[in-house]
């Protein structure tokens, strides 16, 4: 018997539509269906790999081409549409590298790729990359704080041969200076007449090849209220000065006699105008600063307290025998070579009790001092009874310092100061029992050395403390980290030195011996030093003007 089905119109048109999607859903899983010619011998997956100088670019061969011999072209723009070439590489092989012969380093770059027609097989569509650009190399150096001035600069790069120019371009506008060959073998180009106060970007090239870039920013004028001359009195014009001003300081020697130089509630400035302290220096027997508001900032001089036989270069008093209260403008030591100060470089213990004398902060950078508390009386630094924020040595060489680096013992003070050393060279200090970095007692303190060096302590015959650092206060912290020291024991021939474990963290430091000894004062780094690697930022540890 035979059974049929009689559907409504409704049911008609259900069916229908139903037979209309098995039949689409059988088309859409065609697995040849869109494999077209040019869509079977597409490449894909196109990587794009750099190194400096080098772009390798790679892709996967087309579908259903191992049995062919293909042929590619990988076309190279700035344009993400490719609207303009920069020029193309025909390749029988799925791959290519690309030099800075080419490709302009630090330049945004696309690449295309397509399989060309082989075998009656018309070419493939294109397969587009993803930006990339070459970083180029770096030959430039670091530029020294002390080479950079208002209208000149000193660049430096690692010595190469065929180095032709330097560019300078500023707002846009780009000056050309040739590099000759003794410069270019001895990495070393002084250009002066430029702008002060303005942002440049150098770059350094081979040919037309690009092989180094860096940014810096010229100093803005200084305005000096009174320039003065070798003969001219600078004592006197120490005590005309007004708060704030400026005294300039043409190269030659200025001597005080037997005066010391008093800065009275106000703060100054010396520098000198040619910025080099090899060619500027004054003498002296004292920096007295006195009172509410006195503060000093020395930059570009060599200070020697040799000839009027200093004891201190810096001495913070007061008023009423030092019983007064002194809020005191901040110290600044900038691109200043300082030796021969026997007692202290810094006394600041003679308030009537702890935290009588307040100053916002110290700084120490870029700068040589040596030959200083060599009498063992005092601290390097010796602040007990100054309140102050922060203590920054950074970019600067010790060397034979007198008995240890800072005392703040007698300050009692809830707000932690922060003393930062870094980047910075050590050789030859420490003496009678001291904590040679640091003694805050039971003042929160803040202590932090990195990326330094530090070398032969105690002095001969002395002997310091077993642990470097004593800082009991609560919140209290140290960190020493990514260092070198060597001959760094509590007596000559004795124990390690340490740290107080339960506030000291530290990483990356190291022990590689340098040939120095008391009398050094030359602390160039041997080329090939692995201390040229190991910075926190992966360059040299110590004073940086020690590595080139």
């Amino acid at each position: 018997m035979k059974t049929k089905i009689f559907l409504t119109k409704g049911w008609q048109l259900v069916l229908f539509v139903l037979l209309a999607i098995s039949v689409y859903s059988c088309k859409k899983n065609d697995p040849n269906e869109g494999l077209e010619a040019p869509r079977i011998f597409k490449p894909s997956g196109i990587t794009v790999r750099t190194t400096e100088t080098v772009a390798k670019i790679t892709w996967t061969a087309p579908l259903l081409s191992s049995n062919l011999k293909l042929s590619y072209l990988a076309e190279f723009s700035q344009d993400t549409t490719f609207a303009t070439s920069e020029f193309s590489i025909e390749t029988d092989t799925a791959g290519v590298s690309v030099g800075d012969d080419k490709l302009k380093v630090r330049k945004k770059y696309f690449v295309r790729v397509k399989a060309l027609s082989a075998n009656g097989q018309p070419e493939s569509n294109w397969m587009n990359s993803r930006s990339f650009s070459l970083t180029g190399e770096q030959l430039f150096l670091p530029i020294r704080d002390l080479e950079l001035k208002e209208t000149e600069i000193t660049l430096r790069w690692k010595p190469t041969t065929g180095l032709n120019k330097i560019t300078l371009t500023a707002s846009g506008t780009v000056t050309d200076y040739a590099i000759s060959g003794t410069e270019a073998t001895t990495g070393i180009k002084v250009i002066t007449g430029i702008s002060s106060g303005t942002s440049y970007a150098a770059e350094i090239y081979e040919g037309a090849k690009s092989k180094g870039i860096l940014n810096f920013t010229t100093l803005t004028p200084t305005v000096y209220a009174v320039i003065l001359n070798p003969g001219d009195n600078l004592v006197a014009a120490i005590n005309a000065a007004a708060n704030g001003d400026v005294i300039g300081l043409n190269p030659g020697v200025y001597n005080p006699g037997t005066s010391n130089y008093t800065i009275l509630g106000k703060a100054i400035k010396l520098k000198s105008t040619s910025g080099n302290p090899s060619n500027t220096k004054v003498e002296f027997k004292e920096f007295i600063l006195t009172g509410t508001g006195a503060g000093l900032k020395l930059d570009g001089i060599e200070l020697d307290g040799t000839v009027p036989g200093s004891l201190y270069f810096l001495n913070l008093t007061s008023g009423n025998g030092n019983a007064d209260a002194a809020v005191f403008e901040p110290i600044e030591v900038n691109n200043c070579i300082v030796h021969n100060a026997t007692t202290s470089f810094l006394r600041a213990d003679r308030g009537s009790a702890a935290s009588t004398y307040k100053m916002d902060h110290i700084t120490i950078n870029n700068s040589i001092v040596y030959n200083v508390a060599t009498t063992l009386g005092y601290h390097f630094l010796h602040l007990n009874k100054l309140e102050f924020k922060n203590l920054n040595l950074t970019k600067s060489t010790f060397y034979n310092v007198g008995r240890a680096l800072v005392a703040n013992s007698t300050v009692l003070t809830s707000n932690a100061p922060l003393i930062n050393v870094d980047y910075c060279t050590f050789n030859y200090f420490g003496a009678s029992n001291n904590y040679v970095f640091l003694d805050a007692g039971a003042n929160p303190t803040r202590f932090s050395m990195t990326n330094s060096i530090v070398g032969n302590v105690p002095l001969a015959g002395a002997s310091v403390r077993a642990t470097t650092v004593n800082a009991t206060g609560a919140g209290s912290s140290v960190v020493f980290s990514n260092n070198n020291t060597f001959n760094f024991v509590n007596t000559n021939g004795g124990s390690a030195l340490g740290f107080p474990a339960a506030i000291t963290t530290g990483v990356n430091n190291i022990g590689i011996v340098l040939p120095w000894v008391g009398t050094t004062s030359n602390f160039t780094l041997p080329i090939e030093s692995p201390l040229r690697t190991v910075s926190s930022a992966g360059a040299a540890i110590g004073d940086p003007r020690w590595t080139y």
